[in-house]
């Protein structure tokens, strides 16, 4: 809540006009939101586009092959969505929740849904829950600080294996290319990060 702008309004029927103008006032003056009028639907805004595309984002990751530096390296300032990208917003907010938001989604929406489509329980993910990798209120979630040796390395995980490695900062054509090529010409750049990105914003 403190990062997002977004503040989502929901009114019944019921709902007191003026209460609902209180809080929009409050929301805006004093929080500095945008605030938004939202229907009672299922994720409502954030979480129903915000979860489809995180979903999306890992599964296509994990599906081409890309390490969790490569997706938020390229599912990042690219595309105007902050440098964390996907895997280190997943840290940020808390791997833990993920399979509850999704769920929830999962059972609300019709199973011909996109999201249902793209969804899919990951075994990884659930292990690093049990093992307590949750992200940064844990021990760690796909990035860590390895503090052995009273050193601090970053390391993050093999999507493949579950291991951990020191992190390396990836060297990518396109994402190097971006601010000059603009997003279509990064979108249409042709090396797998690239084509990664654009499998996630098509759908």
């Amino acid at each position: 809540p403190r990062y997002m702008r977004l503040l989502e309004l929901v009114a019944g029927t019921d709902t007191d006009p003026e209460a609902l103008e209180s809080i929009r006032d409050f929301g805006d003056k004093a929080l500095g939101k945008t605030c938004v009028d939202c229907n009672d639907t299922p994720g409502f805004i954030a979480n129903r586009i915000g979860t489809l595309w995180i979903t999306a984002a890992t599964t296509d990751a994990m599906d081409m092959g890309l390490t969790v530096e490569e997706a938020d390296a390229a599912m990042g300032r690219p595309v105007g969505i902050p440098k964390t990208g996907v895997f280190g917003l997943i840290d940020l907010v808390g791997l833990d929740l993920m399979p509850l938001v999704a769920g929830s989604l999962s059972t609300a929406l019709p199973k011909d849904d996109l999201f249902n489509r793209v969804f899919r329980d990951e075994p990884l993910f659930n292990k690093m829950i049990a093992d307590g990798y949750t992200g940064w209120k844990g021990k760690g979630g796909f990035y860590r600080l390895n503090r052995e040796g009273g050193g601090k390395v970053k390391e993050s995980i093999d999507l493949k294996t579950g291991d951990y490695a020191k992190s390396v900062k990836p060297r990518i054509d396109s994402v190097s290319a971006a601010k000059s090529l603009g997003l279509r010409g990064f979108l249409t750049h042709g090396d797998k990060p690239s084509q990664y990105v654009w499998s996630v914003m098509k759908k």
